[in-house]
């Protein structure tokens, strides 16, 4: 669950760097990068405490911006934020028309599987008693 919830985090933290537009580098992005590294940390290395509470510390963070941009979004629609545009044109390269068919699929991906991953990494973390006090 880690390595999923890490993979997609990747791809959303990597992509706007491909895209024709490139906004600024944001505390948005580099907290996500942080619990991208943290997740793709703990599939990759085995198991053990300090696996376990890297994987809940970077399946927080990224739960956390999931759920304040959700929140963002939703108040925005239902028009408790204001927001200005400001139209455009640019011309999009083959990234950009991928990414708009990807981004949404993975975007719901990356919601379930880093509940999922802040679930398990919590009754993991909190629930296993030291196994050093039971054996030794």
């Amino acid at each position: 669950m880690y390595l999923v919830a890490g993979l997609c985090s990747l791809y959303l933290s990597v992509a706007p760097f491909f895209t024709s537009i490139h906004g600024p580098i944001t505390g948005f992005r580099v907290v996500l990068c942080t619990g991208t590294v943290l997740l793709l940390t703990a599939a990759v290395l085995p198991s053990t405490r300090t696996t376990n509470v890297t994987a809940l510390i970077g399946s927080t963070l990224t739960t956390v911006l999931l759920v304040y941009g959700i929140a963002r979004f939703v108040a925005f629609r239902l028009g408790y934020i204001h927001g200005k545009g400001q139209l455009g044109m640019y011309q999009p390269n083959a990234f950009d028309r991928v990414n708009q068919i990807m981004s949404l699929p993975i975007l719901l991906i990356l919601v379930i599987s880093s509940l999922a991953s802040l679930f398990i990494s919590a009754l993991i973390t909190f629930r296993v008693p030291n196994q050093r006090t039971l054996y030794g």
